[in-house]
């Protein structure tokens, strides 16, 4: 349906024609500011800021430069939620701290993530988020994988992850102690919003967690490496991972790969068959193909 700016809805915007605003004050200097240790996130574009609307995070604010466009994300706005308007790209340009073409922001409010062992938990003693999306007309296939990350470093990486593990219905992405922030705009520009659509579990103690989770639940840890030694993915698949009814994959970073101590506590290591002249392939793109091959035996 196509949703017209008539007078209802301009009567939400808020204008502001003064920068210094205190009313602006979280999206000032957005290049210089991380936000990692701040209690909001800030969601950049149409698409992010419809995926953080109709996600379960608070919504603060949102901030528009223009009305085409950003249509569908001002119907989804609560009505307590206020909608502020610059009439202006270049001053918003000057609020952020870079050159602003996107049209609309938004300050989410960051929640409490669970460690591993509380995901796991709420997982096979409750429901999967999959299940719950059954009851909503969806179809919830019984096998799930997690994707766990000791060490990303890099936010265009940790997107991708994030793209992908929503597109590919992986039930969690688990993050270690030295992962950088899901929540960064750039991660979340990456990820399509995909960051604000799949469960996040921060572990305090990865490397004692994937042993509790071993132990208490069974859950099989799969190290990905390279290494001439390791199952291939395609063979792997089609004896172990068929039969598997849950899998969790750990990843090592973007330089050094997987490390030998959380290779030593996963239960097999697998890699992708690739040419041995090329170095290795992207993070996110290696997250892809193993959740893939996993979901072959899948049916969503």
């Amino acid at each position: 349906m196509e949703i017209l700016l008539d007078q209802e809805i301009n009567s939400r915007f808020i204008v502001i024609d003064n920068l210094d605003d205190e009313r602006l004050r979280p999206y000032r200097n957005l290049k210089e500011r991380t936000l990692r240790g701040e209690s909001l996130f800030i969601s950049e574009g149409a698409l992010v800021v419809e995926r953080l609307l109709r996600s379960p995070y608070e919504v603060d604010s949102v901030l528009i430069t223009r009305k085409s466009g950003v249509e569908r994300c001002l119907e989804l706005v609560p009505e307590e939620t206020p909608i502020y308007w610059i009439n202006e790209r270049e001053a918003m340009s000057r609020l952020v701290g870079f050159e602003f073409t996107r049209g609309i922001l938004a300050v989410g409010r960051r929640r409490r993530l669970p460690d591993m062992l509380e995901g796991l938990e709420g997982f096979f003693c409750g429901e999967s988020r999959r299940s719950r999306d059954s009851s909503r007309g969806g179809s919830a296939p019984s096998r799930r994988a997690w994707i766990v990350l000791p060490d990303a470093t890099k936010p265009d990486n940790l997107g991708l992850i994030f793209r992908c593990g929503a597109a590919l219905d992986a039930e969690a992405i688990i993050l270690g102690e030295q992962c950088c922030d899901p929540f960064s705009r750039r991660a979340l520009r990456v990820s399509m919003g995909g960051v604000l659509q799949i469960p996040i579990y921060q572990a305090k103690n990865l490397k004692e967690e994937i042993q509790d989770a071993r132990r208490r639940w069974n859950l099989p840890f799969y190290a990905t490496v390279l290494d001439d030694a390791a199952a291939s993915s395609l063979e792997f698949g089609a004896d172990v991972l068929a039969k598997n009814k849950y899998a969790a994959f750990v990843f090592g970073n973007e330089y050094s790969g997987l490390t030998p101590e959380f290779v030593s506590l996963c239960d097999r290591s697998i890699k992708i068959p690739m040419r041995s002249d090329v170095d290795s392939l992207n993070l996110g793109v290696s997250v892809g193909i193993f959740l893939y091959e996993f979901n072959r035996w899948n049916v969503f």
